[in-house]
């Protein structure tokens, strides 16, 4: 049977048993193998890299409501209340952390390290689901162990109270109660009163504490289970018999048999292959349930709403991964955002939100091959070119500069002006084709081919209003006033020009120019990074043979992780603060994983293109297995032998190209059935091959 979050929901009462069994029979009496002694990974959580300068981490859960954030004070918060955790040695309070990791930079395993004195306070945390039949909360378990690794005895206190949210929370809980919170307080036996957490012989109050007389090498711990939403005492009594390391088990195997379901990505390249699980984990759990649909959300914490923006992000990056089911639930849920006369909008003014509500559902529907339920959302998207075309008309008929372009928008967001977007119709473009290609996949021809030539009209339009901007590259409004934003998803996944076209490599100049090369791009400030805001530019650099600053792209995105494994959304480079604006955001972690994906396997034409920008490391030998493609699910295996590139993938009906190693051409003509590319360093294979080799020789120029 195939473990997905349904089963999970019926095996959720034996899971604990089972993993505590296998532990028992499997370990000897005090000894675990690989557990710390607080119960966490073998490894220092110390040692994990962040790149931002204050931890965090999140405890989350796919379809829970609200998460717990680690806080880095080394607090936890939840949006409704907050557990202050204050340990001490001899009187002095110890330190915050100063690195909140999971395990292997993805497992959401929390672990931390608070030192104050000889005392060291090491603590692991794991969110997993409320048991049935609540299903749209969390529990975290809670293992704090402090050991003394001075000289001499120490007195070691460990004070837990909760309390409400700060007075200016960074987030709040979208239901929590707008009257005083009330009376909040720690559950101690099997009562039925609701508590917001439990902690084994504490007297009924808002404070846990316990206090120990530590000689030298000595340890102590303390348990504790944490609600999302106040819950009685005895349901978290009996929760809490299941011992925290069996806890720390069963998440382990929910992840690692999530994370098998997907695509799999075996690189020989740890850091790139971890922060795509960690990428996966964070997309997984920005979903929730509203009614009978699941929807998207902007994260865990102060975007926990939908825009279409981000939501349709998260589904191209869940169908990139292989997580069909999960892509279409989530495209099925945008459609609720679909108004009756046609256009989409979950954010006031968000114009552009048709258009990526269209190519989210293509991307759901259309991969891997034509979804037998499409026929809902192509209608919606039928209807949806249809407004677009009515508002094409009117601003025709208005006679204005640039009628034909979508109206005036505000919408209060990045772009920070009222004005016609660039963006906006860069989108609907996007969505015209999206609108086409579900039509042909649903045998409805005549629509499709409407749907194409308005198409070709928009794009004509696109570029005439282009003309008559003074921009020599994308400007954010036809206005050419704003800031940067939609125009960077012109070439990709827009569509609405060519990654040849003079004026995309213009832009990216100008952008990348801002920050002292390619990489991430800035954001209202040269100071403030923003993670996913040019991502869209390593794609272009992709398809327009910018392997370099594509790559450079990439590496960007892989430092600027917390040790989590997640990213943030914006950010300062230079403070490396992220202020309010807390990790991990879905979008970030939709576009690392579309970039990776993207240098290996990019299937948006009409010819399935493979390494695109695959690293040099990964030449050593990669493997990619389940990937799903518009002409269906391949594996793919390349490496290099000597002096000749190998490449071996599932035949598709599509002609496939071939990018070779960096620095690399073939020495000579390509062997039948190849035929050159368009390019020195690409190949072509025909319908049906199925693998291929290619001696090559160093590209002129290029570094021995």
């Amino acid at each position: 049977m195939t473990l997905t979050w349904r089963t999970m929901r019926s095996w959720q009462a034996l899971i604990p048993l089972v993993a505590a069994a296998a532990l028992a029979a499997s370990i000897p009496s005090g000894c675990v193998p690989g557990i710390g002694p607080a119960g966490q990974g073998a490894f220092e959580p110390d040692s994990v890299p962040d790149a931002y300068a204050r931890p965090t981490a999140a405890l989350m859960w796919p379809d829970a409501t609200r998460a717990f954030q680690v806080t880095p004070a080394g607090d936890l918060y939840n949006g409704a209340w907050t557990v202050a955790i204050r340990p001490s040695a001899d009187g002095e309070p110890a330190a915050g952390p100063r690195v909140i990791a999971y395990e292997r930079r993805w497992m959401p395993v929390a672990v931390w390290t608070r030192r104050g004195g000889d005392l060291e306070w090491r603590f692991s945390a794991v969110a997993l689901p409320e048991p049935a039949p609540r299903d749209s909360g969390l529990l975290v378990s809670l293992r704090i162990e402090v050991a003394n690794r001075g000289a001499i005895e120490r007195s070691a206190r460990l004070s837990l109270e909760l309390g409400p949210p700060p007075d200016d929370p960074v987030f709040v809980a979208f239901d929590a109660p707008e009257a005083a919170a009330p009376r909040l307080r720690w559950g101690t036996g099997a009562g039925r009163d609701t508590v917001e957490g439990w902690c084994q012989e504490t007297p009924g109050g808002a404070v846990c504490e316990r206090t120990w007389k530590l000689p030298p090498r000595a340890t102590r711990s303390l348990r504790v289970v944490l609600p999302a939403y106040p819950t009685p005492e005895g349901s978290l009594a009996r929760w809490a018999r299941v011992p925290h390391v069996a806890r720390l088990a069963e998440a382990r195997a929910h992840w690692t048999a999530e994370i098998e379901r997907s695509t799999r990505f075996d690189l020989g390249d740890p850091e790139v292959e971890d922060a795509l699980r960690a990428a996966e984990v964070v997309l997984l759990c920005c979903r929730e349930r509203r009614g009978d649909r699941w929807v998207p959300i902007g994260g865990p914490f102060q975007y926990r709403d939908v825009w279409l923006r981000d939501g349709a992000r998260l589904i191209h990056a869940l169908g990139l991964l292989g997580r069909t089911d999960e892509a279409r639930e989530l495209a099925e849920g945008l459609a609720a955002f679909q108004w009756p006369q046609g256009p989409f909008l979950s954010q006031r003014g968000q114009l552009d939100g048709t258009g990526q509500a269209l190519w989210a559902f293509e991307q759901a529907y259309l991969r891997p091959g034509a979804g037998p339920d499409a026929a809902p959302v192509t209608d919606a998207a039928r209807r949806a070119w249809r407004w677009c075309e009515e508002q094409r008309r009117v601003g025709s008929a208005s006679g204005m500069r640039f009628g034909p372009m979508l109206p005036f928008g505000e919408p209060r967001d990045g772009e920070l002006v009222r004005a016609q977007l660039v963006g906006n119709d860069a989108w609907a473009i996007a969505g015209y084709r999206a609108a086409a290609r579900l039509l042909r996949a649903g045998g409805r021809v005549d629509s499709a081919i409407a749907v194409e030539r308005a198409r070709s009209a928009y794009l004509g339009d696109f570029e005439r209003a282009l003309g008559r901007t003074r921009s020599r590259d994308l400007p954010p409004s036809w206005q050419e006033i704003g800031l940067d934003w939609g125009n960077l998803a012109v070439a990709w996944p827009c569509d609405a020009l060519p990654a040849s076209d003079p004026r995309c490599a213009a832009l990216a100049r100008r952008v990348w120019a801002v920050v002292g090369g390619a990489g991430l791009c800035s954001y209202a400030t040269p100071d403030s990074l923003h993670y996913y805001l040019g991502a869209d530019l390593g794609t272009w650099a992709l398809l327009a043979g910018r392997r370099a600053a594509a790559d450079s792209v990439l590496a960007a995105m892989l430092h600027w992780r917390s040790a989590s494994g997640a990213a943030g959304e914006i950010f300062s480079a230079r403070s490396r603060d992220y202020g309010r604006n807390l990790p991990p955001h879905p979008t970030s972690a939709a576009a690392l994983v579309t970039l990776v994906r993207h240098a290996l396997i990019f299937d948006e034409g009409d010819t399935l293109r493979l390494t695109l920008g695959a690293r040099e490391r990964w030449w050593r030998g990669a493997k990619v297995r389940g990937a799903p493609t518009r002409w269906g699910t391949i594996d793919l295996e390349f490496g290099m032998k000597g002096d000749r590139a190998e490449w071996r993938w599932t035949p598709v009906r599509a002609w496939t190209a071939l990018t070779l190693p960096p620095g690399a051409i073939a020495a000579g003509a390509p062997p039948a059935p190849l035929v050159a590319g368009g390019a020195p360093g690409v190949v072509l294979a025909p319908p049906g091959v199925s693998s291929a080799a290619v001696t090559l020789r160093a590209a002129p120029g290029a570094e021995p």
